[in-house]
């Protein structure tokens, strides 16, 4: 029987939600390749768009040929996807050389593959210069990185010097007398980060209004948003939180993340504990399942995604505007900056994190000043006076200010 982890089912699972969901809004309820095609046209859009990156509709093609193995011979095909190359066709003896090159450093298969485009790449631009193997200088190397590089490569630098690191040094141990310098010294002067914003004060307000409405779903959505940007949890331990997890006498939560499988404690404000509260108490269908947040159809079990696809449904709602790769993650991003921006040393912020080190803060804190001048969901304008919590005799005195 195929062995599939845990995280690689939920990550299919969320696949074919989307899927579901743009059937959904063809009017199609029933498998067709038709579909299929135009799904995978939907995808082309949202990469040319910004909105998904090349690798996740890689993965969301991967999901696609699963389905429809299912579906047309009643078994699953979990094998890889074997992609007609495109880009920089070589020959034969080429593709070989690629493979002898990458096949003579102790690598596994996936970083073979993630190698062998840029590998490819490096010997078609050298035959194109006019350059066999075996006649590859220094100076087709440096334009290969100058000229070549910056204006068609939209791949990894580091994935690109790594391939010169290893091509450069297999054809020189395999008689290529035209190469003299040590490519193995080139490195990135930096870590590769992408910087992505978190939410504004603003946004923040907008979405959590949207969200704000007499309904299982909304509830149920308002008190994560409330809890993430409170707190900074990431998705996965928001969807593993317990009901005997939260300290409502001491306004606490606490849990075992599932990132570094540290213990972590994190302070509630009142808004997220009446959020939670109500959420719970009014709105949380009954069932066996002692996770807080669980579906709103029955048969009611624990959530097992991400909340991507909420996040971007009240970013709609609300009028903020989407911007790439910023989801529900942003708002775990926000929590960090304001904390910094506000005078909390790194070290402690990057310990209510739950990072191992304060290496892991620097994508959430080198913004420019503008972004972190971000401040906190402050909720002083929106009194606790509705719902179970704000029956508490402690309710009046829960702090209301978000994030710190």
């Amino acid at each position: 029987m195929q062995h599939v982890l845990e995280v690689s089912v939920e990550q299919y699972q969320s696949v074919c939600n989307s899927i579901l969901k743009y059937a959904g809004s063809s009017n199609t309820n029933t498998y067709s390749s038709e579909l299929i095609d135009a799904y995978k046209n939907y995808l082309k859009n949202r990469v040319s768009n910004g909105e998904v990156c090349k690798e996740y509709r890689r993965f969301q093609f991967r999901v696609l040929h699963m389905l429809s193995s299912l579906a047309e011979t009643g078994t699953v095909d979990f094998s890889r996807i074997v992609y007609r190359v495109k880009k920089y066709p070589v020959s034969t003896e080429i593709t070989d050389l690629v493979e002898k090159i990458l096949g003579s450093y102790p690598i596994s298969d996936a970083t073979k593959s993630d190698l062998r485009a840029p590998t490819r790449h490096f010997l078609w631009y050298a035959s194109e210069q006019g350059k066999d193997p075996e006649h590859i200088d220094d100076v087709t190397v440096m334009k290969f990185l100058i000229e070549e590089i910056p204006v068609s490569n939209s791949g990894s630098t580091g994935r690109t010097l790594r391939c010169i690191k290893y091509s450069t040094e297999y054809l020189k141990s395999h008689g290529n007398q035209c190469l003299h310098r040590d490519y193995r010294l080139l490195k990135l002067k930096n870590d590769h980060r992408r910087m992505i914003p978190a939410y504004t004060e603003d946004e923040i307000f907008d979405i959590a209004d949207a969200a704000n409405n007499d309904d299982m779903l909304s509830k149920r959505d308002l008190a994560i948003i409330l809890l993430a940007y409170c707190t900074g949890l990431r998705g996965c331990d928001i969807v593993r939180i317990r009901l005997t997890d939260i300290d409502w006498q001491n306004h606490k939560l606490a849990l075992v993340q599932s990132k570094n499988h540290q213990p972590l404690s994190v302070e509630l404000n009142g808004s997220t504990m009446n959020a939670l509260a109500d959420y719970i108490l009014d709105w949380r269908p009954e069932c066996n399942d002692l996770e807080v947040f669980i579906t709103v159809k029955a048969p009611y079990k624990k959530l097992s995604k991400g909340f991507g696809s909420m996040i971007d449904k009240y970013c709609g709602k609300a009028g903020v505007e989407k911007i790439s790769f910023r989801g529900f993650h942003s708002i775990r991003r926000a929590f960090e900056t304001i904390m910094v921006s506000r005078g909390v040393p790194i070290e402690i912020a990057s310990q209510m994190m739950g990072h191992k080190s304060i290496v892991e803060d620097k994508p959430y804190i080198t913004h420019n000043k503008s972004q972190i001048a971000f401040v906190a969901f402050d909720f002083t304008d929106v009194p606790i006076t509705t719902g179970f919590y704000a029956k508490h005799k402690d309710s009046a005195s829960c702090n209301t200010k978000g994030g710190t």
